[in-house]
């Protein structure tokens, strides 16, 4: 289970993580294409302002373009009838602003601008977006245009800096990596966490099934190790027949009762009990009463009383299997039968509500009673609350036969103390419809039979 969980815990984190690092590439994918969108605009920007000052006014001063270079990381070169602007720039690129300069000017010369002459088809020509690489793995955007003017001409070049994108986001690729890192941290632990609480449910299906195998192969051990004796013992002692028999015979139908309770309990387990319930409307009311008399011999043996309390009005009809149901009920008497002492009382008790649609049967008993650091466990598999019985009819599967029983039938099984002392079982059974039955007498309130 540990390595499992280990590797699910991985497997989780590995697909969840990835998932992870796809969003944050693409975003930051975005965050690249959005940044040069937002420089390529930017540039347009200063280069229209630049563009439209320079052909509104006779000239541009040096501390104007000083400025603007600066502030914006530009290249700026003039030039008049073919006279450069002597301007030797407030700001060095690293590539030299010579070269970069002629790069752009041979650039707008294949476009039909050339700086050096006045444009002959027009009184403006200018060139698209160009692109200029310099020396050092530096670029560039670069725009240019020639006007012609009354003396001649002028024209004028501008070089913007593309900074490296990923330097200009090295922050955010930074915060993003750390939080991508620190997510991935936090997945890992919520996967373990989530794993260790998905897989909870089989580890204790695991250890449940570990447990019942070996407490199922301690109670077959112990009628295999009589029987073996028994057959021994009978092989050298075929005189002894009449005694060994009846004690094979006993433990064949001990045995053959353990394994009719295992194999009932597993296919329960394998949701293939519902299937053979044989589902009718039952008559609560005579199904507890055929159930009073057919139990209360078995109680008179140890002089118990055996009291059956009915409500004065009929008891709604449930859908249900009587004979499961009669099953069931059988284990709670005898239960209840095996712990009240001689001279006690045990009670079937029923009742019906109408606003939950419910009939709830009470088996009470005047016996030692349950503790209730013990309740939790009673309907498990094999559970004995007295490990110092030796009474051989008994597994500890009884009660878990029964709860099966009622949650086939979508009821529940609950036990509580008597006021008296002892304990009494209660079973739900809902209705699920409306069945009327005539009741059994004038009046209201409980009718005792005894």
């Amino acid at each position: 289970m540990k390595t499992l969980r280990a590797r699910l815990t991985w497997l989780y984190t590995i697909t969840t993580g990835s998932i992870l690092l796809l969003v944050v590439a693409a975003f930051l994918l975005y965050s690249v294409q959005d940044t040069r969108k937002s420089r390529l605009e930017q540039f347009e920007v200063l280069w229209n302002s630049l563009s439209s000052r320079f052909m509104a006014s006779g000239a541009l001063t040096h501390e104007f373009l000083a400025q603007t270079e600066a502030n914006n990381c530009l290249v700026i070169h003039i030039v008049e009838n073919g006279v450069p602007f002597l301007y030797r720039g407030s700001w060095k690129p690293d590539t030299d602003r010579r070269i970069l300069i002629e790069r752009a000017m041979e650039k707008a010369g294949l476009q039909g601008v050339f700086m050096d002459r006045a444009p002959v088809s027009s009184f403006v020509l200018s060139t698209s977006l160009m692109t200029i690489d310099g020396d050092h793995k530096d670029r560039y955007y670069a725009m240019a245009l020639s006007v012609s003017t009354k003396n001649g001409s002028k024209s004028l070049c501008a070089l913007s800096l593309i900074p490296p994108v990923l330097e200009s986001l090295k922050e955010t690729i930074a915060f993003f990596c750390l939080l991508t890192g620190a997510g991935i941290a936090c997945l890992w632990l919520v996967s373990w966490r989530f794993v260790g609480w998905s897989l909870k449910p089989v580890e204790e299906s695991q250890q449940k099934q570990a447990r019942f195998i070996a407490a199922a192969s301690h109670e077959l051990r112990s009628p295999l190790s009589v029987l073996r004796s028994a057959v021994s013992a009978l092989s050298q002692e075929p005189n002894e027949k009449d005694t060994l028999l009846p004690l094979i015979d006993s433990e064949c139908v001990r045995m053959s009762r353990l394994v009719d309770d295992m194999l009932f309990l597993a296919s329960a387990d394998a949701k293939g009990w519902s299937l053979l319930l044989s589902l009718e409307k039952v008559d609560m009311d005579t199904l507890l009463i055929d159930l009073y008399e057919s139990f209360r011999p078995a109680c008179r043996e140890r002089g118990i009383t055996l009291r059956l309390d009915l409500p004065q009005q009929s008891l709604p009809q449930i859908p249900g299997d009587p004979q499961r149901i009669r099953q069931l009920l059988l284990i709670l008497l005898d239960n209840a039968r095996t712990y009240t002492p001689p001279e006690g009382s045990i009670s079937i008790r029923a009742q019906a509500d109408a606003s939950k649609k419910l009939v709830t049967v009470q088996v009470a008993d005047e016996g030692c009673g349950i503790p209730d650091n013990v309740k939790p466990y009673i309907f498990d598999r094999f559970y004995q609350a007295d490990r110092s019985r030796t009474d051989k009819q008994h597994f500890g599967l009884g009660l878990s036969i029964a709860k099966e029983l009622v949650q086939l039938h979508g009821g529940k099984i609950q036990v509580s103390d008597e006021p008296g002392g002892g304990a009494c079982f209660s079973v739900s059974f809902p209705v699920g419809g409306r069945f009327t039955a005539p009741p059994h007498g004038p009046g209201g309130g409980q009718t005792p039979v005894h």
